[in-house]
């Protein structure tokens, strides 16, 4: 983009976008995994490997108490009853530690609310878009004390705290603890403030969805073209160039430290989903050789954020709806008027 792109709506993912969360989920799931390994005797690296090949994926990545149930290495089955009773201090301890550094690690960005000002300072809309489930977007949000009235839309994926009535899922009434924080205030809090521009998608829906996407633009009165992407995954974020839709791409937020890396290999297995700014460009390149059509619409769209967020004022002019259609309205007059001028000279 050589000039500043008019947008009246801001789309932003949330992890590793306005906070960090890779490199805080991983210092506290390290611990964690530590804990209940010395617990046991066991090797750390031999517990990460029976947390991969028998935990579910959302286990793995997202709650870590999940993992006592379903890694057999954890089980209480054959101890004994003092042994088991000991284990379960122990277990309950290291849970204790991982949510303690999980939630004091969630932390906005450098001068993330001062840019989120300036996006409503210029009439734009702000709206959150994760694949995170709800309950987890909501703790983050609560620990990092987001102001709720920065937020004009959030949407996220279906939990154990959602249920679906009359065709859409709805928060069911009961308080909402995640990891032992409670987040019933903010919830309903923000979810008051929202309305129906709260959207919650079901537990299988994921980015780039480019129908979730033509929701939120038309739930705020946008255009693709008057819209920006922001985050750090340029597969998942960015896919949405194919409708249209503008991305930048949190170059900054995408790295991850060296040890976060090394934890996330021994506990990963989708090869498609990298870490890091390098592995996200080899992506990049991967659309090159296999989808010019699709590397072309990046080359058109995607613009880097290599200092973060507050480098997004760098690239976009922050506007409502009504005046971009206003000044294509007046640029559109402009031009009629000139070439109506030049073909009168040439007479």
């Amino acid at each position: 983009m050589s000039e500043k792109k008019a947008v009246s709506l801001v789309v932003s993912d949330i992890d590793n976008t306005i906070s960090d969360y890779f490199d805080n989920w991983s210092t506290a799931w390290d611990k964690g995994i530590e804990m209940m390994a010395e617990a046991r005797g066991m090797d750390k690296d031999e517990l990460y490997k029976e947390v991969r090949d028998t935990a579910e994926g959302y286990a793995r990545f997202h709650n870590f108490s999940d993992i006592q149930g379903q890694v057999p290495a954890l089980s209480y089955e054959g101890k004994s009853k003092e042994e088991a009773a000991k284990l379960a201090i122990l277990d309950a301890r290291a849970e204790h530690e991982v949510a303690k550094i999980y939630h004091s690690g969630n932390k906005t960005y450098f001068g993330v609310r001062e840019t989120i000002n300036k996006i409503h300072q210029g009439g734009a809309k702000f709206v959150m878009y994760t694949d995170s489930p709800v309950s987890g977007a909501i703790a983050r949000l609560q620990d990092m004390n987001f102001p709720i009235d920065m937020i004009d839309g959030l949407v996220c994926r279906a939990d154990c705290t959602t249920e679906m009535v009359d065709g859409k899922y709805k928060f069911v009434d009961a308080p909402m603890q995640v990891t032992g924080s409670d987040c019933t205030i903010y919830r309903d809090k923000l979810a008051e403030k929202l309305g129906d521009k709260l959207m919650i998608n079901g537990g299988d829906v994921w980015k780039p969805n480019l129908g979730v996407m033509d929701a939120i633009i038309k739930a705020h009165g946008a255009t693709p073209d008057t819209t920006v992407m922001v985050g750090d995954n340029i597969k998942s974020d960015g896919g949405f160039v194919r409708m249209g839709v503008n991305f930048a791409w949190q170059a900054h937020g995408s790295e991850v430290e060296p040890a976060t890396q090394d934890m996330y290999n021994k506990i990963n297995e989708m090869s498609d989903y990298k870490l890091g700014a390098a592995g996200h460009l080899g992506t990049l390149a991967g659309f090159r050789e296999k989808e010019p059509e699709v590397a072309a619409k990046y080359e058109e769209k995607m613009v880097p954020l290599y200092k973060g967020f507050t480098e997004l004022p760098k690239y976009f002019q922050f506007t409502t709806e009504e005046r971009i259609k206003q000044e294509e309205k007046s640029k559109a007059q402009l031009n009629t008027a000139v070439k109506a001028r030049i073909a009168g000279q040439s007479r």
